[in-house]
């Protein structure tokens, strides 16, 4: 399978990816214009631009392109001297872009708001998940165009998947519930964890967190109580809160307003 295939079956599963392409080559240099590399989130590499040096260099900076979001152009110099202590001579450049996978949206807690919350999700591209553990809950005729899963939420976040490109939201009925879907969520990557809840369940959760080994770097992705104002206490009005304000994250905005 070529580079780009992989590349866009990777990204709708959700997964952000680099392609890094040599575009310009003078004197010696291990591969021509046109070579490609695919450089995953997890630093797998597939495809090639010459091995050795130049290649892992590239790597690394595919990576930081990855967590930046931003596309980038390295020159590597392929000489003793240059950036690189290689000997082939000459020069490459070579662009790197990144491919930002679906964005993804898990639902723990099938109750009044994730109904409305689903749908907007759709609305917006989300491949959306819901999972509760209650029969007739997380039920695919509630959930048209969801994913559903009946069980325990960690194990029916786990089954989804969570990665960079994943929000979830938590409306269980339980802060035992929320607690166990929160630390899976942020022990995944899940980049936004938003949790339904008044201030004082909140920080009991946030508490429990704690005493999980939920560090501090990973409590920063927890919003909790979740959403930004938008007015209304409808379950319709709760929703668009989560989903502006997850999506305000997932594109490098502040969560609040």
């Amino acid at each position: 399978m070529g580079v780009h295939r992989r590349a866009a079956d990777l990204t709708d599963e959700g997964e952000t990816v680099a392609i890094a392409t040599v575009t310009e080559v003078e004197g010696s240099a291990p591969r021509g214009p046109g070579a490609t590399m695919l450089v995953r989130e997890n630093g797998e590499i597939e495809g090639t631009i010459g091995g050795g040096t130049v290649e892992a260099l590239t790597k690394e900076a595919a990576l930081e392109a990855i967590a930046e979001r931003e596309p980038r152009t390295e020159r590597w110099e392929l000489t003793r001297d240059g950036n690189t202590g290689m000997v082939c001579g000459g020069e490459m450049a070579v662009f790197i872009n990144v491919l930002v996978g679906a964005p993804e949206l898990v639902i723990a807690g099938a109750g009044h708001i994730a109904v409305p919350l689903s749908r907007l999700a759709d609305e917006m591209g989300y491949d959306t998940f819901v999972v509760d553990d209650r029969e007739g809950y997380a039920d695919p005729e509630r959930f048209p165009a969801a994913e559903t899963f009946t069980g325990d939420y960690d194990e029916g976040i786990a089954a989804f998947g969570v990665g960079s490109n994943t929000a979830v939201a938590i409306a269980s009925r339980s802060g035992t519930f929320d607690r166990i879907a929160a630390a899976e969520a942020l022990e995944r990557g899940a980049y936004y964890v938003g949790l339904v809840a008044s201030e004082e369940k909140a920080e009991h959760v946030r508490e429990g967190l704690r005493e999980d080994g939920i560090d501090d770097d990973a409590m920063e992705r927890l919003h909790a109580p979740v959403g930004i104002e938008v007015g209304g206490g409808a379950p319709e009005d709760v929703a668009l809160s989560i989903l502006a304000q997850l999506n305000r994250v997932r594109h490098g905005l502040p969560a609040e307003l």
